[in-house]
């Protein structure tokens, strides 16, 4: 079937290797130009039109001035004069698949096509292909269009897409960097909202301590020494032998208060130390029963009348510690269950060594510990409830707590009330003798 759109009076003669004019069809048309060959000779369209064989046939003014040629003058050549020489084989084969199955599609549709001007300068080119057949054979039509400027514009939107993924990546880099400094400032500001509180935490704290201090030294040095003065005054009255029981009661007197508050000179002495982190251990042998039994010996003069100290130990109770710091220790919880516990009472004192732990116990038949009063027992200067009539710090089961942490020890409170009190405390091997 012949299409009527490329039915020009033209017919192609194989032999002469041309366009003939043909009259007969020439006299289907009127005999002013034909509006289709004016459509063909003015498009905006590059047109060329060729056969079986890839000979080009014709082509309109446009498809002349795009490739630089003179009209006529590519009539007669290979449709690969127009193709770049680095596609020109491969197209002969595309070209002989098309004319096995033609279709009327888009030429190399996702790629960019380049053609070739007579000076040899390419340049992007969009083609589509159709075909019609005639009484002469199969002839293609190329419609080529120039598309420079767009391929100049797709290469800029790709530049400028890239410079825009590199500048996002840099926007996102510097974003993230932000992020960062800003998360890090985030992060000291709440360290150092976090030591501010602490700090303010401690200042309110060590305000609170001065004034249980400034109350409780008050309180605890005003006794004793008022003590020692009426004890001292009265001493002087008993001048006769007779009245020896009454000197010796005050001179008793005179060294419980004088005692009392060496006990509290050394708890103030030991939080100090602690506090200011001068308390080193000095690890050495200790022979733990002869400790202790002069510790017992040295508080024997704390005890109300009736009062026993009982003391059971093992035979083997060497160990690697700090003795003055196992001293302190006994010394406090001694004196403590003495203090804590009424006349003809008992306070037992144990010691055993079993899988490399050193275990000494103190336990007493005194006042003993509320349930709600022992939550609070080692915090820094508490009192128990029912002990605020009796002399002491509150700073001593603090300070063995302090002691314990050095000495990587442990201490269990076990007590019921008007019952007594028991104190254990376990120490692990930790070093060996030297």
């Amino acid at each position: 079937m012949t299409n009527p759109v490329f039915a020009f009076p033209l017919s192609y003669d194989s032999a002469a290797n041309c366009c003939l004019f043909n009259t007969e069809r020439f006299l289907m048309y009127d005999r002013t130009e034909s509006r289709f060959e004016n459509v063909f000779n003015h498009a905006n369209e590059g047109i060329l039109i060729g056969n079986s064989t890839g000979k080009i046939i014709l082509t309109n003014p446009k498809c002349n001035a795009l490739f630089g040629y003179d009209a006529d003058e590519l009539n007669g050549q290979l449709v690969e004069v127009l193709i770049p020489a680095k596609y020109a084989e491969r197209h002969v084969d595309h070209r002989e698949s098309f004319m096995k199955h033609p279709v009327r599609r888009p030429m190399g549709k996702g790629m960019t096509l380049f053609g070739k001007r007579k000076d040899g300068e390419e340049f992007p080119v969009e083609v589509s292909l159709s075909y019609y057949e005639t009484a002469e054979g199969l002839f293609v039509i190329g419609f080529i269009i120039d598309v420079s400027e767009r391929f100049v514009q797709q290469k800029n939107i790709i530049r400028i897409n890239q410079e825009l993924k590199v500048l996002n990546e840099n926007l996102e880099n510097k974003v993230s960097e932000r992020t960062l400094v800003l998360k890090e400032a985030l992060n000291e500001l709440e360290t150092s909202r976090d030591e501010l509180e602490q700090a303010l935490e401690k200042e309110k704290e060590l305000n609170e301590m001065k004034s249980r201090f400034i109350t409780m030294a008050s309180h605890e040095f005003r006794t004793p020494l008022s003590t020692i003065l009426s004890s001292a005054s009265l001493i002087a009255k008993y001048m006769e032998a007779h009245q020896q029981d009454h000197r010796e009661k005050h001179v008793g007197r005179i060294k419980s208060a004088v005692n009392g508050l060496t006990e509290i000179l050394n708890d103030f002495l030991s939080i100090g130390k602690l506090e200011e982190g001068k308390v080193q251990v000095n690890w050495t042998s200790v022979d733990v029963t002869q400790l202790i039994t002069e510790v017992i010996d040295e508080l024997q003069v704390l005890c109300k009348d009736g009062q026993k100290i009982v003391f059971v130990h093992e035979p083997d109770s060497m160990w690697i510690s700090d003795r003055a710091l196992l001293k302190n220790m006994m010394v406090n919880l001694i004196s403590n269950a003495i203090k804590f516990s009424n006349e003809d009472s008992v306070v037992k004192v144990n010691t055993s060594i079993v899988d490399r732990t050193l275990r000494i116990v103190i336990e007493d038949q005194g006042i003993g510990i509320s349930e709600d009063d022992k939550k609070h027992m080692f915090e820094r200067f508490f009192r128990g409830q029912n002990a605020q009539n009796i002399q002491g710090t509150g700073l001593g089961l603090n300070i063995i707590t302090k002691y314990l942490e050095l000495l990587q020890g442990d201490i269990d409170l076990q007590s019921e009330l008007n019952v007594g009190t028991t104190f254990t405390i376990t120490l692990p091997l930790i070093h060996t003798a030297t």
